[in-house]
């Protein structure tokens, strides 16, 4: 077991994502809603122009890796238009990935040695900005709706067919329908396709109902 936790856990991922934490931690409690989301989209804008301008201008961008088609990254860019686009329905939607998508992949990696800089700074700027977002809404006092979670559901299943029908076409693997992600991350514990990928449901799910709770209570955290 001790050897399959050190197959799963990297500690130098593990301690980055701490102090991401605790600087969001820190900008939210001492900033306003207003000003956290002008930082947010900054933050969001900037990191995906140099992260794509970058990848381009060093010839290493790679449509079979470097599409914004992982849900973290899809999330991100909805986000983005979340903040020009106030509706209910779609931020619900990306709250719900945000919050599985900054704990999932704060905790663990897709990366591996051959991943450069640019791809590890694009990887912990994008999954800090998730949790930015979700601290952001839980500040402002947003109610999700038991309708939106639902539409929320529906709408990543419809996501997760289309993406595998695109890897299945194009031999990628975004969303990781097709094989388990590459680098130091927990589903080294799961079993092999198709298995673990019911494995990854459950836990979106668990992760959708925790959120829901989460943010319906009366008693907030963060104020």
């Amino acid at each position: 077991m001790l050897i399959d936790l050190r197959n799963s856990f990297d500690v130098n991922h593990l301690a980055i994502s701490f102090a991401c934490l605790i600087f969001i931690l820190l900008i939210t409690n001492i900033y306003k809603v207003s000003l956290l989301q002008k930082i947010l989209l900054f933050s969001i804008s900037i990191n995906l122009f140099f992260f794509n301008f970058l990848a381009i201008n060093n010839n290493f961008y790679d449509i079979k890796s470097h599409l914004p088609l992982h849900l973290c990254y899809l999330t991100e860019i909805g986000i983005l238009l979340s903040l020009f686009i106030r509706n209910h329905k779609f931020t619900t939607w990306m709250l719900l990935n945000a919050m599985f998508g900054a704990i999932t992949a704060l905790l663990n990696s897709n990366l591996d040695s051959s991943s450069s800089l640019i791809e590890r700074l694009h990887f912990f700027i994008s999954h800090s900005n998730l949790a930015l977002f979700t601290i952001i809404l839980y500040k402002s006092q947003f109610k999700i709706k038991y309708s939106n979670l639902i539409f929320s559901i529906n709408a990543n299943l419809i996501l997760v067919s289309v993406i595998h029908l695109f890897n299945y076409y194009f031999s990628t693997n975004y969303l990781f329908t097709l094989a388990k992600p590459k680098g130091i991350n927990i589903s080294f514990l799961l079993p092999e396709w198709p298995f673990y990928y019911f494995f990854l449901i459950i836990f979106g799910l668990a992760s959708y109902y925790i959120t829901f709770i989460l943010f319906n209570t009366k008693s907030k955290i963060f104020q």
